[in-house]
């Protein structure tokens, strides 16, 4: 029987997760390209996505319900089939509600923690710009994505999505392909979101395929340092016996 690697990615946020654009018309989450991309990189890997966006929720709870949904995720689902990583979009609906940076990070930290808490890699992402958010927002955000980009734990990562899909960083020919209106993608917009995304994800297992093998010469160097020392103290000891300093 080939035995295989596995990789189940649970995409978790609001409506720019579940890929709405054209005015509702049309949702094309970044969940598809994710997907597509990491089986062109990893052609031997059963790839699987769990695309769970829900428009308009927020990562403070309540009113949102970021909480509880990514708790049941983690009650119903994740024990039957585990995620391997968590990449999760939240603060957007919070910020545009007027929320504070103070009150939106420890909600996504609360959120983060239950994936963390389960053996699942966690990728948070940066909240994205806007074309007409209000006055307070862009600072606001600014200060929600340094917190989200400066937390350490392990098994976190972040990823600047805001930094790689600048909504005023780029032409205004190549923001009509990209964006579909003030806050949300068109499908190209979405489709270079996953493959962003997927890139990262690559990049870090690989990173951590490198590190193993580290590791373990480490482990291998302290043993043989451990069983070195313990020849010297056994000789040592056989010296002091035979010199007559010790008794048997």
């Amino acid at each position: 029987m080939l035995l295989t690697n596995s990789l189940r990615v649970l995409c978790f946020g609001d409506s720019l997760t579940a890929g709405y654009t054209q005015g509702g018309s049309l949702f094309h989450p970044y969940g598809i390209a994710l997907k597509a991309s990491l089986e062109k990189s990893l052609p031997s890997w059963d790839i699987t996505t769990d695309i769970q966006g829900l428009g308009g929720d927020q990562a403070v709870s309540p009113p949102g319900s970021f909480f509880p949904r990514m708790d049941k995720l983690y009650t119903e689902v994740h024990p039957k089939t585990p995620y391997d990583w968590a990449v999760v979009l939240g603060g957007t609906n919070d910020l545009n509600q007027d929320r504070l940076p103070s009150d939106i990070f420890p909600a996504l930290e609360r959120v983060w923690a239950i994936p963390l808490s389960n053996n699942t890699k966690v990728l948070a992402l940066t909240v994205t710009g806007c074309g007409a958010c209000a006055p307070a927002v862009p600072e606001r955000r600014a200060d929600l994505n340094q917190r989200i980009l400066g937390h350490r734990e392990e098994n976190y990562y972040a990823y600047d999505l805001h930094k790689a899909v600048p909504y005023w960083g780029m032409s205004e020919d190549r923001r009509k392909e990209i964006w579909d209106d003030t806050l949300h993608f068109t499908v190209k917009g979405y489709d270079l979101i996953g493959k962003l995304l997927a890139d990262r994800i690559v990049e870090l297992a690989k990173l951590e395929e490198r590190e193993s093998p580290k590791e373990e010469l480490v482990r291998e160097e302290l043993r043989k340092r451990r069983a070195r020392q313990e020849r010297i103290a056994v000789r040592e000891r056989l010296e002091r016996l035979e010199e007559g300093q010790l008794e048997l």
